[in-house]
């Protein structure tokens, strides 16, 4: 998802308000702003499962990053640096600001999860 400067984009777990998400559910967001800005994160609902270290349903961010320099087509996030360990319970995150302009997001609930909570609901924007 590309923001300009002046945008603000909303995300977040699919039928959110409508349905609850399912167990074993995962998805994963690539947030982009202009070059030479942050991406600013900021989360409007949060309603996760708690749990241990988080491992039955979660948020995490990570900056995201080319591969092989600016001309590369393919994002990644599997090493970036983390902006959030994994969160989830139901107290709403603080804003999070990346240090570049791509950030990586990812949701994911377990598969043998027997509760169901509403997710989560998020924007972000270009940040100075």
């Amino acid at each position: 998802m590309n923001a300009s400067d002046d945008e603000t984009i909303e995300f977040g777990t699919r039928k959110f308000g409508v349905k609850n998400y399912p167990a074993g559910y995962e998805e994963e967001w690539y947030l982009i702003v202009p070059g030479g800005r942050q991406i600013q994160i900021t989360f409007e609902v949060f309603e996760l499962e708690q749990s241990d270290n988080c491992k039955n349903a979660y948020v995490e961010i990570r900056e995201a990053y080319f591969e092989n320099g600016p001309f590369d087509d393919d994002i990644f996030a599997d090493y970036g640096t983390i902006l959030a360990e994994p969160m989830c319970g139901s107290n709403l995150p603080k804003p999070i600001r990346s240090a570049g302009n791509m950030a990586w997001v990812k949701f994911s609930s377990a598969k043998n999860s027997a509760a169901a909570f509403k997710g989560f609901k998020a924007s972000f924007k270009a940040g100075i």
